[in-house]
């Protein structure tokens, strides 16, 4: 029997809090640690569905089940810089050949987080899964990052989107979206094309191109949720190779 430790383990399996779709939570980042050079060396989460590998699903919107409605999914012709042949993929497939323990309850996921930080939705909303199982990830970690796109979900349960709040940023895609979850109380991660300005209360991500990469995501820890309704929000200028979608969604 090989006592080689597992690169990751399931953290939930069952039905997506979206659409009720069968998903998997899996954190990694054990056996090896994450060589992210933005993030750092962080504990990531996938979800992802646990029937149609992820390539697929955005080719089909059955990702909904996982991404819900983000208007940055391929399905809606966004500019998702998650690259799905990578780790997504990956992990997809290692779920299907079974390499991943279970986390069997709240205590064994509250381990694998322990004096780690720890990245909520890598890939996929933190949102298709229940609150607890990211309440117990987190417990005993130094520090956590998140966002999600479903914070006015109103389809989703009052508690699950209060729960969520204090964990993770609402992801907004525009002044407006920012200035509204500002105004439910939230903090925010806010996207923003190279013209637009910041506002009050928002800083410019240190882990950015436009910051000059000062930090790594592990280290600044500021995407923490709403602790404080008060505490600034951070923001970054759209990069990569999908810029020009999300440029071309924002004139229309």
């Amino acid at each position: 029997m090989s006592n080689k430790q597992p690169t990751g383990f399931v953290l939930y399996q069952g039905p997506s809090m979206l659409d009720g779709a069968p998903i998997v939570a899996i954190a990694t980042g054990f056996a090896r640690r994450s060589s992210n050079a933005k993030t750092g060396d962080m504990v990531q989460t996938y979800i992802i569905r646990a029937d149609v590998a992820p390539t697929e699903a955005a080719k089909t919107g059955q990702d909904v089940s996982v991404c819900g409605d983000c208007k940055q999914r391929p399905a809606n012709g966004g500019a998702c810089y998650v690259t799905l042949m990578h780790g997504p993929l990956s992990v997809f497939k290692g779920h299907q050949r079974g390499i991943y323990p279970v986390a069997q309850d709240a205590e064994s996921i509250a381990a694998l987080g322990d004096g780690r930080m720890v990245r909520l939705g890598t890939y996929g909303d933190p949102a298709a899964v229940p609150a607890w199982v990211w309440q117990s990830l987190v417990s005993r970690a130094v520090g956590r990052t998140g966002y999600t796109h479903q914070w006015r979900n109103e389809a989703l349960p009052v508690a699950h989107r209060d729960a969520l709040r204090a964990l993770v940023m609402a992801s907004a895609d525009n002044l407006e979206e920012a200035q509204e979850a500002r105004a439910k109380g939230m903090r925010y991660f806010r996207i923003r094309l190279a013209t637009e300005p910041l506002q009050a209360r928002e800083f410019v991500c240190p882990a950015s191109e436009e910051a000059g990469k000062r930090t790594d995501c592990a280290s600044c820890g500021a995407c923490n949720g709403t602790q404080r309704e008060a505490q600034a929000s951070p923001v970054i200028v759209v990069h990569g190779s999908k810029a020009r979608r999300f440029e071309a969604q924002r004139a229309t």
